[in-house]
């Protein structure tokens, strides 16, 4: 079973000590985090151990800090399902915060598996004509009032029951995330809606849908909606967009046009 590289003793908490050929923790360093034998970790590395247990396949994976999506993989490659019982990762890589900065001309913000929006550029601040929605919760916005835009009766209905079906695919995933568990709670508290289609368990994933916002400075503005996965983290891209040339696409344009020159990243 081949491994990820392994982290360099400083991420890891250990001192530099000596020269070292390689970058990265020594085999005997990465056993000993893992609480195997090094002889065990070689015949892992060789592929002449055979079927390694899930315990200690999810050791290697804490040994070697790997984030959600590799710890997976690591499973996957040792024949055994991804690793249930970890709490969400709501990280901002580097790479997503510059993606958030850089799309300043359609209106863009990050949920994570809560729909907790934890990100949002400058225009989707315009766009959704709020002081700021980091922080903010769509999932409750829309079962408990005053949801971001309008639907058709039958578009709405749809994307309730794929949202709904995506916080059920999330709380198998992540059983152990607090911030999950509350929002699924205070829903099934809160909107006779949200309990009746909890309880269906329906299977849908939200990607894309079409909406209707009314803006005080552009009004009515009917957009595309598409939820993008952010590779490496638990977190989804939201992005907005109307055809160029459109009537839809001259008011984002001409929100664009208005905005602060700065992006704001939550």
């Amino acid at each position: 079973m081949a491994l990820p590289p392994r982290p360099d003793p400083e991420d890891v908490g250990l001192p530099r000590s000596g020269s070292r050929r390689a970058t990265g923790l020594r085999r005997e360093e990465v056993a000993a985090r893992a609480g195997i034998s090094v002889n065990y970790l070689v015949r892992l590395e060789q592929g002449r151990a055979q079927a390694p247990s899930a315990s200690v396949v999810a050791a290697l994976a804490r040994a070697l800090r790997l984030p959600g999506d590799e710890a997976e993989h690591l499973h996957l490659l040792a024949g055994l399902a991804a690793p249930l019982g970890r709490t969400a990762d709501r990280t901002m890589s580097p790479s997503l915060r510059r993606l958030v900065e850089r799309f300043d001309d359609v209106p863009l913000i990050v949920v994570d598996v809560a729909w907790d929006v934890v990100a949002a550029n400058e225009l989707a601040t315009a766009f959704l004509s709020e002081d700021d929605p980091v922080g903010q919760n769509a999932a409750c916005r829309q079962f408990l009032g005053a949801p971001w835009g309008e639907r058709a009766p039958a578009d709405d209905a749809a994307f309730e029951r794929d949202l709904v079906g995506e916080l059920h695919r999330q709380r198998v995933r992540h059983p152990d995330d607090e911030r999950l568990g509350a929002v699924v709670a205070q829903l099934r508290a809160g909107s006779p809606r949200f309990a009746a289609l909890w309880d269906q368990r329906p299977a849908g994933v939200h990607t894309v849908s079409r909406k209707t916002f009314t803006h005080p400075d552009v009004g009515r503005v009917t957009v595309d909606c598409d939820v993008l996965e952010a590779r490496g983290t638990d977190l989804r891209v939201v992005v907005w967009t109307a055809a160029p040339g459109t009537p839809d696409g001259d008011a984002i344009a001409r929100l664009h046009r208005q905005r602060r020159p700065a992006a704001t990243v939550g």
